[in-house]
């Protein structure tokens, strides 16, 4: 064969090969840049780079959106659903990995120059003088050519003959797919927010054990803020190209924590408060106060939670159904702003005002003589020392007020659990319990409800109330009911060995088919409970205690706002924090306790800096 020939041949390999790696690199799509028709997966797309992603989907999509929430990955949680509550507007999350100033302002004049805007909310935070002008990667930290004006032949060049790695790791990553996110796809393509589930789902109760089990804090260097002058000078001009267009603007400087504002060199610090005061009006919420100042209301010593998000809105939008703890949040203009950083900084020497209490969580089943039965007697005993050593009963009312609007609770809280909904809590307990002036909570199995044989098997067993009997309990306050599952609470001996452990998955079990099974049972549940004027079934407590990531994520899904465990344990409850009503711990009280000896285990449980 012919040297040209050969060439021939070696050029049209060549040529063939880069077909190959182009096309396999547009179908799959890993960055979202070409619309990604065939896979359809904007969540894994922007995971890999937001920047480009975002765009690519908006193009498709902004006929959906009139507003955008803009700034780094800490403005996640400013919700796009809460600011559609309170403004009318259908907002977008344009939040990003490592927040630049330079990239948000040519993102601003491109969605001004491209799609109908309305209204844009701008968070902006000291960090924003460090990360300036900046390209971490230039295939995921980069802009789209659309929006910083970069040639096309050449943006669009790079991804089509990108390292099909790119495209095989993202065919790899649908395999692993599922219910839960995981970091394939962290963001939610719909409103552009990072996708919350799993961190939302962690447990958040004793600092200690918070800090163990999320291992989020880490010290942050020093900062003398070099960028201060180009940071404000990009808040001018995004302040410029809003006012032109006829666009509303809010200013956010959003919340951090008290470790992250102290890095900060404050006479930097001062003159970039000051700065942004002199641009515009703006809402800042560099405090201190119960809630900057403690690790549990952040993500990490980066990021807030979307309930501190949520806080903000509500100061923002002046809406009283949302605790908002003192000292947080402020309006601030170049009139009140020297007084506004001198409030401050003398605030971090104050004490800030409780925002947390201890729960301890009491645990019973049947009452009675013989078997497991706490008699009567030692019930009775149990009630009298709470009620002389100054404890109050509670319902789980009483703690979503706490934790939603900041209703206090008594100075000794404790909440009376019982669980199955045998017929002996109403004969006994209930009489006892209103002869004390308590309440308690029954958590009924639903297809045991009102029977004294076991599902359809004809085998005997101690007698479960109906509902209806239960109602004028209900009635005085002194029960409440809520869902022990309807049927999820399984006995080997009489379901067989290969039953359900609890609400865990069956060996075997598909994902879906769990959801599903879970989903349908929660359904049963509350629509049985709910048949009953004034119950209500937003708590779950787990039948044998058993539960997992997965079963938390489900159930909150579902509306559950408490889950209950058999955890030993005392609670720690924080205001503003869902997520500290889940995966509740409670103590056992078994037959043969006096009162004098569980007020004795309380008071061990409730010493010492384990509830801090």
């Amino acid at each position: 064969m012919s040297v040209r020939k050969w060439l021939c041949l070696f050029f049209a390999a060549v040529l063939l090969f880069a077909a190959v790696m182009a096309g396999f690199n547009i179908l799959t799509d890993p960055f979202g840049v070409f619309g990604d028709p065939v896979l359809d997966w904007y969540e894994y797309d922007m995971t890999m780079n937001p920047r480009v992603a975002k765009i690519a989907y908006l193009d498709r999509h902004y006929e959906d959106y009139d507003s955008y929430i803009i700034g780094s990955s800490k403005c996640s949680s400013l919700s796009p659903e809460k600011l559609g509550e309170y403004t009318g507007g259908r907002y977008y999350n344009m939040t990003w990995y490592g927040g630049d100033l330079v990239d948000e302002r040519a993102l601003v004049r491109y969605i001004i120059e491209h799609y109908r805007v309305r209204r844009i909310v701008l968070a902006v935070d000291p960090q924003d003088t460090e990360l300036f002008d900046t390209e971490a990667d230039s295939m995921k930290g980069n802009m789209h050519c659309k929006v910083d004006g970069s040639g096309k032949l050449a943006f669009y060049a790079k991804y089509i003959f990108a390292n099909p790695g790119y495209g095989l790791e993202k065919l790899s990553a649908m395999t692993r797919r599922g219910y839960l996110t995981n970091a394939d796809s962290v963001y939610i393509a719909r409103t552009g927010a990072y996708n919350k589930q799993l961190r939302d789902a962690s447990r958040i109760g004793a600092l200690d054990e918070y800090l163990a089990f999320e291992n989020n804090y880490y010290e942050q260097a020093p900062s003398s803020m070099p960028h201060l002058d180009g940071a404000l000078e990009a808040v001018a001009d995004i302040v410029g190209l809003c006012r032109e267009n006829g666009v509303e603007l809010t200013v956010v400087g959003v919340p951090l924590y008290a470790g992250d504002l102290e890095r900060y060199d404050r006479e930097r610090m001062e003159e970039f408060w000051l700065g942004v005061a002199e641009i515009t009006p703006f809402y800042d919420f560099w405090d201190f106060n119960c809630v900057t100042e403690d690790i549990r209301y952040f993500y990490d010593v980066d990021h807030f939670r979307n309930c501190v998000g949520d806080m903000a809105l509500a100061y923002i939008f002046n809406d009283p159904g949302v605790w908002i703890p003192e000292g947080f949040g402020h309006l601030t203009t170049p009139d009140n702003v020297d007084a506004r950083v001198a409030q401050v900084y003398a605030d971090r020497e104050a004490a800030p005002e409780s925002c947390k209490t201890a729960l301890p969580i009491l645990m019973y089943h049947s009452f009675g003589e013989g078997g497991n039965n706490v008699p009567a007697a030692e019930l009775e005993s149990h009630l009298a020392a709470l009620r002389d050593a100054g404890y109050s009963a509670v319902t789980y009312d009483d703690l979503f007020a706490y934790v939603s609007l900041g209703i206090e609770l008594p100075e000794k809280p404790v909440l009376i659990s019982i669980d199955d909904g045998y017929k002996n809590n109403l004969d006994i307990a209930a009489p006892l319990l209103e002869k004390y002036g308590m309440c308690a909570t029954v958590s009924v199995i639903g297809v045991s409800v009102g029977k004294d044989t076991y599902k359809d098997t004809g085998v005997a067993m101690t007698p479960h109330f109906t509902l209806e009997e239960a109602v004028p309990w209900i009635g005085r306050g002194v029960l409440d009911i809520k869902s022990h599952s309807y049927d999820m609470h399984q006995v080997p001996e009489r379901d067989g060995e290969d039953c359900r452990q609890g609400v865990l998955r069956m060996k075997g079990e598909s994902e879906s088919d769990y959801v599903a099974t879970l989903t349908e049972d929660f359904r049963r549940s509350s629509e049985q409970l709910e048949a009953v004027p004034g119950l209500r079934s937003d708590v779950f407590t787990y039948p044998n205690g058993l539960y997992d990531t997965l079963s938390e994520v489900v159930l909150q899904g579902l509306g559950a706002r408490a889950t209950v465990t058999t955890d030993y344990g005392v609670n720690v409850i924080l205001k503003g924090i869902p997520q500290s009503l889940y995966a509740l711990k409670r103590i056992s009280v078994d037959q043969g306790l006096g009162g004098a000896e569980l007020l004795s285990r309380l008071d061990a449980l409730m010493s010492g800096d384990t509830l801090r």
